[in-house]
């Protein structure tokens, strides 16, 4: 075997790795798992790891000086896998150190076999993700240098440094999976799996049942079926509410009613009877595909007074300052939507015809062209408006504050303050903008009880609200489309 993949490679590094290895259409993989967890990663031929290994007796083996054991008890490897059997990992033997670039011609591959049981540490990893990990904390590092360590002869210090700092970044952020002789958490094992369905391929009836063809193609088809379960998961999302979650921003207006307004206030000389701008947040759950629930926060800024004048020794200060927030939480009943069930399946027919004259067409312009046309008779569709009636109860906390006095017997403060318990009823139109994006347009009736005594020209905080909510969704059902598509990323062979 080992002198069959001598004959495939003709160096090390810059020479190409044997494909996988496979007995009648079988191949073997490493199975780490862990014990305490149970999760299982699959290695296969090829991939990149590196390794600590223990040996009673001494090995001749090239090895990295910050990798080195002097007591020559334990070993390092940090290569790609190229062959696994039943007991032992196979890898390219590590060129010898030559200090001055003398081109040397490469012999015959040599190869260091591994036992599994002998294994102390072990990952597997991503080699462009190790090195962009690496790149992006290094680099910074070196712009802080003094020129002296990136002139010579101060890199011939800075070279190695940097080498070891990597070294250890890169074992802090990607952690060795110790096993340890007692009581391991992590586990190695070998198992087998059919050929690697991305390269191999059985052929159907051509042959015989163990001959097997390269056919590049899996590829193709794999992402074409990845991308219309993504496309189908992605359009059933845009139907689905129950579980979802909206966390909105709202902006408004509030106009008191008539019956609320009572006399100017003389003492805070504040008025908050006219119209006022409100913002917000809330945050509200489906409870089924039309009704939800919800609870909201709103602040209502007063305006503001000042009085200055001068007295015999300093400056007189009398001033006003306030806001009113509001808290509720409310139910939405949901009514149904706008559009009519024939106007709906005009849509969808629509859009399943568009479908079909993707699959025919080959001119990518005209696909293109289709795919937007049918994107914007899905928006249409998943933006149809759903009026609904709201009902909430909660307070309004309406604070002012008076400050009075001068630079020299100091400032009084007085709060005149009132919370009152407050209900809220009234109609919307809701819809969905996208996958996430949502608005929501309500006119909601107000109700208070009267202030004991009235405050900044208000009886009571009643009146009627305009308020517009830009929401952003997330969810159950999110979440179960992500997970649907990694378990068919992740089970794709």
């Amino acid at each position: 075997m080992l002198m069959l993949m001598s004959l495939c490679c003709e160096g090390y590094a810059q020479r190409p790795l044997p494909p996988p290895l496979q007995v009648n259409g079988m191949q073997k993989i490493l199975i780490e798992e862990n014990n305490k967890t149970g999760t299982k990663d699959t290695v296969k031929q090829g991939s990149f790891i590196k390794l600590w290994f223990w040996s009673d007796g001494k090995r001749v083996m090239e090895q990295p000086l910050i990798r080195s054991d002097f007591n020559r008890h334990t070993y390092y490897i940090e290569s790609n896998l190229v062959a696994i059997t039943d007991s032992a990992l196979i890898f390219v033997k590590r060129p010898p150190f030559i200090p001055l670039p003398i081109p040397l011609p490469l012999g015959s591959l040599d190869f260091d076999t591994v036992k599994i049981v002998d294994i102390t540490s072990f990952r597997a990893l991503n080699r462009s993700v190790d090195g962009a990990v690496k790149g992006a904390v290094m680099m910074p590092t070196m712009s802080f240098m003094p020129e002296y360590f990136t002139t010579f002869p101060g890199m011939l210090f800075m070279m190695p440094s940097m080498q070891i700092g990597t070294t250890f970044l890169g074992d802090a952020v990607f952690r060795f999976h110790r096993m340890k002789r007692k009581n391991p958490r992590f586990r190695l094992t070998v198992g087998e799996m059919p050929a690697d369905s991305m390269y191999y391929i059985k052929r159907r009836k051509l042959l015989n049942e163990k001959d097997y063809e390269w056919e590049i193609e899996r590829l193709e088809r794999y992402d074409k079926m990845y991308s219309r379960i993504k496309h189908d998961l992605s359009d059933q999302i845009l139907d689905e509410f129950v579980g979802n979650r909206i966390i909105s921003v709202s902006l408004g207006s509030m106009f008191v009613a008539g019956y609320a307004k009572g006399a100017e206030d003389l003492n805070t000389r504040v008025n908050i009877s006219e119209r006022k701008f409100i913002f917000g947040l809330s945050s509200e759950h489906f409870i089924s595909q039309k009704h939800r629930v919800g609870i909201e926060i709103q602040m209502n800024r007063t305006e503001k007074f000042t009085s200055l004048t001068s007295g015999s020794s300093s400056m007189h200060i009398t001033g006003s300052t306030g806001m009113i927030l509001s808290n509720f939480a409310y139910i939405k009943f949901g009514l149904g939507g706008l559009y009519n069930e024939r106007y709906k399946s005009k849509l969808r027919a629509q859009i399943a015809v568009l479908d079909e004259d993707v699959i025919r067409e080959a001119d990518d312009a005209n696909v293109g062209f289709i795919q937007s046309k049918r994107a914007f008779l899905r928006t249409k569709l998943t933006a149809e408006p759903k009026p609904y009636f709201m009902f909430g109860a909660g307070a309004v906390n309406t604070t002012l504050i008076r400050f009075k006095g001068s630079m020299s017997s100091g400032m009084n403060t007085t709060d005149y303050s009132q919370q009152k318990f407050a209900l809220e009823a009234g109609p919307g139109i809701f819809s969905r903008l996208g996958r996430r994006l949502t608005y929501d347009m309500s006119v909601k009736y107000l109700w208070s009880p009267d202030y004991t005594p009235s405050i900044g020209g208000l009886t009571s905080y009643s009146g009627v609200r305009l308020q517009f909510n830009v929401g952003y969704m997330v969810g159950a059902s999110f979440v179960r489309m992500r997970r649907q598509l990694r378990s068919i990323s992740t089970n794709r062979e």
